[in-house]
């Protein structure tokens, strides 16, 4: 890893959310922080972004929301559309080779809201930034640091259809204790101070790149 070049604070790259080996979502965002142990992005509030998620999904039954998942992952199922992020700062610390990032939710007016901890696979960089693959269980952590776990029926389900392998499966199970221990002992990073953490305010919102679809369809087969 000695010839990385690392980016600078500020740079504006494309995160690639992978499900499967399809692309779910394109998010542009900036380069808050590139150093050995994290990579530290910045969503801006009100940027475009490309998705092709399921909407209302928690209305829909499980097994049929399963198999909806399920089916994005053939040609011509999932389209994409542009859509704006809502109207909220988001900070993403993820730790270089964990099964786990952090996210860090405010308010348009930086009133603190909560920690995200969303399970997913060591970030791999790409041409355009970044690539991560979702593992679908989540976590959610108030700021007195009490927590509760998301979406563990759709990620034993999805486990059970042998959607994730059993390695993976115990690869996110124990990075979830792991995160678990963490917030219990109140470790960092939940006791850096990033609650306080304010971008450059000359940072510009970012913006997807003009090929966001020949990107899209390079990743959708």
């Amino acid at each position: 890893m000695s010839d990385l070049v690392r980016w600078r604070p500020g740079t504006q790259i494309l995160q690639q959310e992978m499900w499967g080996e399809r692309i779910g979502a394109l998010r542009p965002v900036t380069v808050v922080e590139d150093v050995p142990e994290r990579l530290a992005l910045y969503s801006h509030p009100n940027t475009r972004i490309v998705s092709c998620g399921v909407e209302n999904r928690r209305s829909i039954e499980l097994s049929e929301r399963i198999d909806l998942y399920m089916k994005m992952l053939e040609p011509g199922v999932a389209e994409f559309h542009e859509e704006v992020s809502p109207n909220q700062h988001v900070l993403t610390l993820t730790p270089i080779g964990s099964w786990h990032s952090i996210w860090l939710f405010w308010t348009a007016d930086w009133r603190f809201r909560f920690w995200y901890i969303n399970f997913q696979s060591p970030v791999r960089r790409t041409v355009e930034g970044i690539r991560t693959h979702d593992y679908a269980l989540d976590m959610v952590v108030r700021p007195d640091l009490s927590w509760e776990l998301k979406d563990l029926d759709e990620f034993e389900e999805l486990v059970s259809r042998g959607f994730f392998t059993d390695e993976q499966a115990a690869s996110v199970r124990a990075e979830a204790d792991r995160v678990v221990n963490v917030i219990d002992s109140g470790g960092p990073p939940f006791c850096d101070g990033w609650e306080e953490w304010r971008p450059d305010p000359g940072w510009p919102v970012p913006s997807l790149p003009d090929n966001w679809a020949e990107i899209s369809d390079a990743n959708a087969r």
